[in-house]
């Protein structure tokens, strides 16, 4: 058994992953693993990653393409360190992350541990820009309600390193093929965070998260998996008796109901959820309380469209301005 073993999804990712893998192998902390799965990509990610000789590189490739949560929990059951981290294939990390994110885990004894710092990276390097304390980190290390956590930190997996045994004994993965458009974390970690009353969060080395055009190409329909993946996760709350009072359930954002099968979706799970989120509105932004009200006050799909129209931010932002 190693200390951490670092799991990677990749999918043609063949201009980034040197740089990534390099990141890892590169690290203070040498005990490791590293599991990259190819996810049956069409350029030479595959070919890129076996050409780097270290014997701490696992590589898994699919024969088809399965998506990202596949990949994940394929490196997830293949882990065998204490620990596991999942990196993305074109973010890179500073050379101590992983020391400190071990250090952190073991001193404190949790299960799960978070490190609020990133970067957010550009091709334009003046375009860079650091996190926050997101309205509660402090610079010493400080444990949270994990309630706290879940409404004011950003969801992703990347900040988070996860005890192996506590993921496996809990029986958590990342969901099916139907959350997708980078999504997949919000179930994960809010899942995850179900089972901890508290996590510690620190400030510590930065984790470098590359922000490309092509990653802007989905974003009329991210606010509509935002939601679509909070369904999710709060159906498997709800069939695991986990409570959900006091969590932010969604978020809107511009989002673009641009089909009837969309506002089918979500109309019930906003019926189901309302009493709770109205009990608890100081969690949701204006836009997120208009777009559920929105929804609720039309029977049906057509009435919504001569309403507000497909564009939410468009018709809230009317709103604002009457």
């Amino acid at each position: 058994m190693c200390s951490i073993s670092v799991v990677i999804p990749v999918y043609n990712a063949a201009p980034f992953i040197g740089k990534c893998v390099e990141s890892v192998l590169g690290q203070t902390l040498a005990d490791i693993e590293v599991i990259c799965v190819d996810d049956h990509s069409t350029d030479n990610s595959l070919e890129a990653l076996r050409a780097i000789a270290d014997p701490r590189l696992k590589v898994v490739a699919f024969p088809e393409n399965r998506g990202v949560s596949a990949a994940r929990n394929a490196g997830l059951d293949a882990a065998e360190g204490k620990y596991v981290f999942f990196l993305d294939s074109d973010d890179w990390l500073d050379t101590d992350y992983l020391e400190v994110m071990l250090r952190m885990a073991e001193d404190h004894g949790d299960d799960i541990v978070v490190n609020s710092n990133y970067i957010e990276e550009f091709p334009n390097e003046g375009k860079r820009a650091l996190s926050s304390r997101f309205g509660f980190v402090e610079d010493d290390p400080k444990h949270y309600p994990s309630v706290l956590i879940q409404n004011k930190f950003p969801p992703v997996v990347w900040a988070r390193l996860f005890k192996v045994s506590f993921l496996r004994e809990n029986s958590i993965h990342f969901p099916g093929p139907s959350v997708r458009n980078g999504t997949e974390d919000i179930f994960f970690t809010g899942l995850a965070s179900s089972y901890q009353a508290s996590m510690l969060v620190f400030r510590g080395p930065y984790y470098h998260y590359l922000q490309r055009p092509e990653s802007l190409l989905h974003q009329k329909d991210l606010c509509y998996y935002n939601i679509f993946s909070h369904k999710v996760l709060f159906e498997e709350r709800r069939s695991r008796s986990l409570d959900t009072e006091g969590l932010r359930l969604f978020y809107g954002g511009p989002v673009v109901l641009d089909s009837e099968d969309k506002y089918n979706l979500i109309k019930p799970f906003f019926e189901e959820i309302a009493p709770e989120v109205r009990r608890h509105q100081e969690l949701y932004a204006p836009i997120d309380l208009f777009l559920m009200d929105a929804v609720l006050s039309c029977q049906d799909y057509q009435a919504f469209l001569l309403k507000y129209g497909r564009n939410v931010m468009f018709a809230f932002i009317r709103s604002r301005k009457k």
